[in-house]
């Protein structure tokens, strides 16, 4: 909750990507569509014997959504606010939202605005019964923050906020009550002692000596022979297959210079000592090396030209992709699914597009390397052409390592100052929502449209060392 009051106009551009980029909601049942609000059937006829439940009437701009407090969200306030989201959404992205993704993105904006509604007036009120206000200094304050955490000037952000400078300057100053009604009424319950600083350091510490011991067994394992890193991979590992990483991108990787070292130094098949690594320890072994490739046009020209000239004399097309195509789809014979114009690269596309249907087509160059393709179908109407190719790849490529971890996770190092940061974070959090749904409960909030945005859970007994927030 602290998190959405720091700053929440990035909130709703969030939401607006989240809809805009949206599937298609899979029907409930075969040949059954989800109902939504638009959709409604009228009511059934009176009388009439039916299996089927009459669905309720729409409601009217009047009915309420939400209430908190002496403050009532209507279905006419939040229908405008929802049109509101939908033309800002269209703005800034310069297209509507697809019409059979309307009703889904519609009950998303109306949740989302709901929520928004009863979390602002739950904290207001609670402000106004606490005398708690915004003065000018507070705001200088929190604006400094906003703009150094966005790298932006406070107008700029405002300006490109999707609903506009007015309703953002509102959102802000929401914030801003909100951030000091818990600064000045939550935040100075919040209490980490020295004592449980020690409890949680020695904590990792005895974790990690667990973690180290354990390791250490494995190690010894395989010194002894006891043990082939593939069965202690499947048997304990939290990753169990290999993967391939480019050489030069092994200090990025594994940032500690001691694992750099024994990863550069062990041969193709030998096995490391125990690692640090970022969150966990581990031993890895050294499948293959891959030693830098130049590119190599000549030689990839030439490989192509063979193989047209190969296809040409009758040879199969998709047993000579299998066995020599650089593309992923060689596995499948060469074949590609349809595609329109503008979804491959130039040269593909043109010589896909000018080819008859059947022929093996002259080899093209792409900035991948060289083609041969062979068109298989092409529908007009539609204005795909489907085609199979094979690639011969041109390009240079880095040196690279396989490997195959041995990896148990383990918890990060960290300092007295660290920890005590970040406990003090999460008790403000946890403090800030306890005082939410404390608010919520004296409030007696109502959400008939989403009743789970009403509920407050009730409050959690605090542990014997601890003593329950004050509200």
């Amino acid at each position: 909750m602290q998190k959405r009051i720091v700053i929440g106009l990035a909130a709703t551009a969030a939401l607006m990507a989240s809809v805009m980029g949206c599937e298609k909601s899979e029907p409930a049942a075969e040949g059954a569509a989800p109902q939504t609000q638009e959709q409604a059937p009228a009511a059934a006829a009176a009388g009439v014997e039916s299996d089927v439940v009459a669905m309720p009437p729409p409601p009217k701009d009047t009915d309420t959504v939400a209430q908190v407090g002496d403050a009532t969200l209507t279905y006419g306030a939040l229908n405008k606010q929802v049109d509101e989201m939908i033309e800002a959404s269209k703005k800034l992205y310069g297209q509507d939202i697809p019409s059979e993704q309307l009703p889904q993105a519609k009950q998303l904006f109306r949740r989302q605005m709901t929520q928004q509604f009863i979390v602002e007036n739950v904290l207001a009120q609670a402000a106004k019964a606490a005398g708690v206000t915004v003065d000018d200094a507070f705001r200088a304050e929190k604006t400094k923050e906003l703009e150094a955490r966005q790298g932006q000037k406070l107008e700029d952000l405002l300006k490109s906020f999707p609903l506009g400078e007015e309703k953002a300057r509102a959102m802000l100053e929401n914030q801003f009550l909100e951030q000091k009604l818990l600064e000045t009424k939550v935040f100075p319950t919040v209490k980490v002692s020295d004592e449980e600083i020690q409890a949680e350091l020695d904590k990792v510490a005895a974790q990690t000596k667990l973690v180290s011991d354990e390791m250490a067994g494995y190690a010894k394992q395989l010194a002894d022979g006891s043990a082939t890193f593939e069965d202690l991979v499947k048997a304990n590992s939290l990753v169990k297959s290999a993967t391939t990483f480019p050489a030069d991108q092994l200090p990025q990787m594994f940032p500690d210079k001691a694992a750099q070292e024994a990863l550069a130094s062990v041969k193709e098949g030998g096995v490391t000592g125990v690692l640090d690594i970022p969150g966990a320890k581990a031993i890895f072994k050294v499948v293959k090396r891959t030693p830098a490739k130049p590119a190599d046009e000549a030689a990839a020209k030439a490989k192509a030209e063979d193989l047209r000239a190969r296809l040409l004399k009758g040879e199969d097309f998709a047993k000579l992709a299998q066995e020599n195509s650089d593309c992923p789809s060689g596995q499948r014979g060469g074949d590609l699914p349809p595609f329109s114009k503008g979804e491959m690269v130039k040269p593909f596309e043109d010589a896909a597009f000018s080819q008859k249907i059947g022929e093996i087509g002259p080899v093209v160059k792409t900035d991948f390397g060289y083609h041969i393709i062979k068109v298989t179908a092409r529908d007009e109407k539609a204005g795909t052409t489907t085609a199979s190719h094979i690639l011969i790849d041109a390009r240079a490529k880095p040196a690279s390592v396989e490997l195959l971890p041995l990896i148990k996770q383990a918890p990060m190092p960290i300092d007295a100052k660290t920890l005590r940061d970040q406990l003090t974070e999460q008790r403000k959090r946890e403090a800030a929502m306890n005082f939410f749904n404390e608010q919520k409960r004296a409030l007696k909030v109502s959400c008939p449209l989403f009743p789970e945005l009403g509920a407050a859970p009730e409050q959690p007994k605090a542990p014997a060392a601890q003593q329950p927030l004050p509200v």
